[in-house]
């Protein structure tokens, strides 16, 4: 799941900013993304996070769900800076080496599962660079990139205004205008590669609320990718042994990302969900 949210690289540096309105910005160009770097169950899930549960009593949700107790995550300010430099995919044969030592256990009950739990619904700042996670997601994973400081954001950060991104699960290129209209804005999202409720079921619900909060933006690990709301939609909570990306050459990147993000946070996999990313690892060239 995810709501709606700069690699090692050459870039045309801009001249002095152009002020239009109420924001200044100037044009870069970046390299192709590296390959790098879900709420409950829903038919209709969307990347925005869904609103917290609350209830103190069992309670059944519209979704079938149940939940038990306030569901409460940690605030920002209690969370150490993170790491924000993004970590290198390994090659295919550590990838597998890596799936073979997670451990294979079936999902815990996911009935409790609560967005809040992993923190605010909002993109922060927790590699207290001055961008939040989204922003950090949208330059870093740009083939084509305008960026500019809004004066009404405190001017603390080189945001994304327009450009051009690659989905990471269909290979389609997606061009916006404007980053700032909201219309154009959820056409591109950020996906959690293992959404929310993934990782609730594999390990999380016994996390702390800091833990969760760490994972729902982390920026170093290949967990956040930039995708077309649609997909998103589509990809929803499920794990890996029910989704797989559409575009068959982009699997390898998938499957081998999704393993380093459950080895990080030490999740567990299913059987199926095994044998799924298996399949995918293999057909990595290298």
């Amino acid at each position: 799941m995810t709501r709606w949210r700069r690699n090692a690289g050459w870039v045309w540096r801009c001249g002095p900013l152009l002020w239009v309105a109420s924001l200044g910005a100037c044009s870069i160009l970046v390299p192709p993304p590296e390959p790098p770097t879900s709420s409950p169950p829903s038919a209709a899930a969307s990347t925005r996070p869904a609103p917290a549960t609350t209830s103190r009593a069992p309670s059944t949700t519209s979704a079938g769900q149940t939940s038990t107790g306030v569901c409460s995550g940690a605030l920002p300010g209690s969370v150490p800076r993170q790491p924000g430099t993004p970590v290198a995919l390994p090659r295919a044969a550590a990838a597998r080496a890596l799936l073979a030592g997670l451990v294979t256990a079936p999902r815990l009950d996911g009935r409790d599962f609560c967005r809040s739990a992993f923190g605010p619904d909002q993109w922060l700042d927790l590699d207290r660079n001055g961008c939040s996670a989204r922003q950090d997601i949208l330059v870093r994973q740009a083939v084509q990139l305008r960026v500019g400081y809004i004066r009404s954001h405190g001017s603390t950060c080189k945001e994304a205004l327009s450009g051009t991104w690659v989905d990471a699960y269909t290979g389609a290129r997606i061009t916006i205008a404007n980053l700032k209209d909201g219309a154009q804005a959820a056409t591109l999202q950020i996906d959690h590669i293992v959404s929310l409720y993934e990782a609730w079921v594999s390990g999380a619900k016994r996390w702390t609320p800091a833990q969760r909060l760490v994972f729902a933006q982390d920026v170093a690990a290949p967990e956040l990718w930039a995708v077309a709301g649609s997909v998103n939609f589509g990809k929803a909570y499920r794990g890996a042994d029910s989704w797989t990306p559409p575009a068959p050459a982009l699997r390898c990147r998938f499957a081998t990302a999704y393993v380093v993000v459950k080895v990080k946070y030490d999740l567990t996999v299913t059987a199926a969900e095994r044998a799924s990313l298996s399949t995918m690892l293999a057909t990595c060239r290298a």
